[in-house]
């Protein structure tokens, strides 16, 4: 790759990507799975410490305690699919839809969006991080603002991609996945 060649990236994104991606920001970057699971831990123990005070009743509070400290991180998570879904209906993403194209520049990179009448500059000093991830790069302008760049879309190798954003971010602002680090493809 010459140094001077910008790599363009027409970004079409189908809802397998984009709700991987929603599954990835929730749970493992944000961690806001573990509100929940608190909640949950703390009203199980209540439930098991009524259920065994042998006061009387103290089989419905347990199983009270149980039902809600069960029930409510459940549809906690289920709400947040469902939204996920949702926008990806709303989006019509099925199996393909072009959204916006990423050039990837020595200074800066540019996303112009095919959604709205909306271009987006980020200087590299200003980008928050990017995610090797199987499949996609989730390259973060913002700690809340990715945007996701499939494999095999690019006019350079995926490769060439990631070396890029990883020369421009430094390696201290880009992660590979587990799974990509055993598959062998990145170090």
């Amino acid at each position: 790759m010459a140094a001077k060649q910008d790599i363009v990236i027409p970004v079409q994104l189908d809802e397998k990507t984009f709700r991987r991606f929603a599954r990835f920001d929730m749970l493992r970057l944000r961690k806001r799975w573990v509100r929940p699971a608190v909640f949950a831990l703390i009203l199980c123990a209540f439930a098991f410490v009524a259920l065994f005070s042998r006061l009387p009743q103290s089989g419905m509070i347990a199983a009270v305690l149980l039902a809600v400290g069960l029930g409510l991180p459940i549809v906690y998570i289920g709400m947040f699919l469902s939204q996920v879904n949702v926008q990806a209906e709303r989006l019509k993403l099925g199996k393909g839809k072009k959204v916006y194209t990423v050039t990837l520049r020595s200074r800066d990179f540019s996303v112009v969006s095919h959604l709205k009448e909306e271009a987006v500059t980020v200087s590299w000093t200003d980008a928050s991080q990017a995610f090797r991830m199987p499949g996609c790069i989730y390259l973060y302008a913002s700690p809340v603002r990715a945007f996701l760049l499939p494999d095999g879309q690019a006019n350079v190798p995926d490769s060439e991609v990631w070396s890029a954003i990883l020369n421009r971010l430094g390696p201290e602002k880009c992660r590979v996945s587990l799974l990509m680090k055993i598959r062998g493809k990145l170090s």
